[in-house]
């Protein structure tokens, strides 16, 4: 088993009027996050007949602490300003897969 210890942060919806505004600022946040190692995975949830993020949404983190994962988070414009609030959980992986696929042949890739 992998015992990989990661940090799920589950964004709820707190002041939605404000996302439209904070959206470029937010995935600025977010790409910056990635590129230092911090962010493993984010996105809305989908909620049918809503706009992404009306649903609220998930934060995978590489952290070492609940607290260490928050003090990434509070950067993030969209908890900073309180569109979202958010709860930290530690999450252990132990089984799954990342399949990657890349055909040189055409240019073309495909993650499963």
């Amino acid at each position: 088993m992998l015992n990989k210890e990661l940090y799920v942060a589950l964004r709820q919806p707190a002041d939605i009027s404000k996302m439209s505004d904070l959206l470029s600022s937010h995935l600025h946040w977010a790409v910056a996050a990635e590129g230092r190692g911090e962010l493993f995975a984010s996105g809305p949830f989908a909620k049918p007949g809503s706009p992404p993020g009306f649903g609220g949404g998930m934060t995978i983190l590489r952290a070492e602490s609940v607290d260490h994962a928050m003090k990434i988070l509070e950067k993030d414009p969209f908890i900073a300003q309180g569109v979202f609030t958010v709860e930290v959980r530690k999450w252990v992986v132990m089984e799954g897969s990342v399949t990657l696929t890349v055909r040189f042949s055409d240019q073309s890739s495909r993650l499963l």
